[in-house]
């Protein structure tokens, strides 16, 4: 940690250091790690070190696999092909039936009338892709072969090498996956990306794109001579838009469920449970009439995750989230503090998603905000009273709070202009229409939470226990946007101990 700490210090602040005297070990408490960032940030002003200026990184678009989509006729034959294989190996579903449309979707819809509580569908474990469970393939050696691979690079490498092999196992789920996954931002070229500019959407998948880049360089020279860069995104393209925590596994592994992938996203329609006897079994939760589509749901996700993970967004969406974008902070104590406490960037402002409720998010937010509003002897203070385990600073007075309000402010206001400042062109094509849905979504939620710091402002005459939770019973329990989030937010602090 300390030398890969050096070398980021000498590229932000152009200063030598050497921390590792300095810098706590791994599993030390968060303040040791407050108390580092002090030596070291006042060690980079004894020293005349100043912060460079931000270089953006450039966008390089990831290549489509060259491989011709099927037609939707051929893409019907391959599922069909794909549930016989499914079938033969314990697969079961009842009362409803795989579609493809004449554009080549699938999607599953009621073959009959769905009661609450039905078992539509039963995939066996012997069906699941697990990434630790690759070696035993022909081409999982290769696959976990280079430095380092987490869960998803491995995934990702093998899904592209074993794809190729005609005698795999899993030649009928292969056949059945979609050729590219050219909906995804990772593969959009930077103008088309223009349409996101100034978004938490576009940062998001920005990062994704430069990770896949990295990644590719990191895997061994036999590896890329056998894997294009092409197939390397196609298959982190599968792993992101298809897998799963894996079902039964309490360390992070990841799992891909054929037949389950194939169900289009919406809250409401049903819900899982996994046996590693009866394996992964989806259930109704309503009734639904025949015909109708049966929907699973990827979780309560904004149309900012939706888009960049799966490359589409929902009109209706009430999950919403925007990007905060911090300016880096001018003391360097605060700067090394954010990167030591919470891997935030040196080099780059920080930008923190969070939507308009009080989660551990929008807690990291306002840490940052309560940090940046620090001096020496506020941060005496919070090392004095203990950092969350998570290492987010508590409460630190009506007054350094009201000026980190006016940080969080400013932070989401630098967001607003950002995406004010890249107005997307008049287009109407499905891409620039989702666009526009993320956009206006973000949009929402940073006015939002402007609204939030100029009201919360308002309740800052002292951490009276007694008015705080009068002022939030007054807000009813209903309250959504800043209301919702202003009534958390004094319950919060009511119960929390002065620094």
């Amino acid at each position: 940690m300390a030398a890969a700490l050096d070398v980021t210090l000498a590229s932000v602040f152009g200063v030598e250091l050497e921390t590792s005297a300095w810098l706590p070990p791994d599993e030390a408490d968060p303040g040791e790690f407050l108390r580092a960032a002090e030596v070291i940030g006042r060690a980079i002003v004894e020293r005349g070190g100043s912060a460079r200026p931000v270089v953006e990184p450039t966008w390089a678009a990831l290549r489509a696999r060259p491989d011709v989509p099927p037609a939707p006729h051929e893409r019907a034959a391959a599922i069909e092909r794909q549930l016989a294989w499914a079938r033969s190996a314990g697969a079961s579903w009842d009362g409803i039936e795989f579609h493809v449309d004449v554009g080549g979707n699938a999607s599953v819809r009621a073959s009959r009338r769905l009661s609450s509580g039905e078992p539509i569908l039963t995939v066996p474990r012997c069906l699941m892709i697990v990434d630790n469970e690759l070696a035993a393939s022909t081409t999982g050696e290769l696959a976990l072969g280079f430095p380092g691979p987490g869960p998803q690079d491995a995934l990702a490498a093998w899904l592209a090498l074993e794809a190729r092999e005609p005698a795999s196992r899993w030649r009928a789920y292969f056949d059945a996956l979609p050729v590219q996954l050219a909906e995804l931002p990772m593969f959009h070229d930077e103008d088309d990306l223009a349409a996101l500019a100034g978004t938490a959407a576009h940062a998001i998948a920005a990062e994704n794109n430069r990770e896949v880049h990295a990644t590719y360089g990191r895997l061994s020279r036999e590896l890329r001579a056998r894997l294009s860069l092409a197939d390397f995104a196609w298959g982190n393209a599968l792993v992101m838009s298809r897998g799963f925590h894996a079902p039964g596994t309490l360390d992070h592994h990841i799992a891909l469920i054929p037949l389950v992938e194939m169900f289009n996203h919406a809250l409401g329609d049903t819900t899982w449970t996994y046996d590693p006897l009866d394996g992964f079994v989806v259930r109704t939760v309503r009734e639904i009439a025949i015909g109708d589509e049966v929907h699973f749901t990827y979780g309560v996700r904004s149309d900012t995750h939706l888009v960049v993970y799966f490359g589409f967004a929902l009109d209706s969406n009430t999950a919403r989230e925007a990007g905060l974008v911090f300016d880096r902070a001018s003391d360097p104590v605060n700067q090394v503090a954010a990167h030591l406490l919470w891997k935030l960037p040196l080099e780059m402002p920080a930008r923190i998603r969070v939507g308009c409720r009080l989660d551990h998010r929008f807690q990291r937010a306002l840490s940052l905000a309560r940090l940046q509003a620090s001096g020496p002897v506020e941060r005496a203070r919070v090392v004095e009273a203990g950092l969350t385990p998570y290492g987010d600073l508590p409460w630190l007075g009506g007054a350094l709070e009201d000026a980190a309000f006016a940080v969080l402010a400013a932070a989401a206001r630098r967001a607003l202009a950002e995406l004010n400042t890249h107005a997307p062109r008049a287009a109407d094509r499905p891409w620039d229409r989702i666009c526009s849905v993320v956009r206006d979504a973000e949009r929402a939620v940073l006015e939002q939470l402007i609204e939030f710091t100029s009201m919360a402002r308002e309740q800052l005459h002292g951490q009276d226990p007694a008015r705080l939770r009068a002022a939030a019973a007054a807000i009813p329990d209903d309250a959504l946007g800043p209301r919702g989030l202003l009534r958390d937010y004094l319950h919060a602090i009511a119960d929390e101990p002065t620094a």
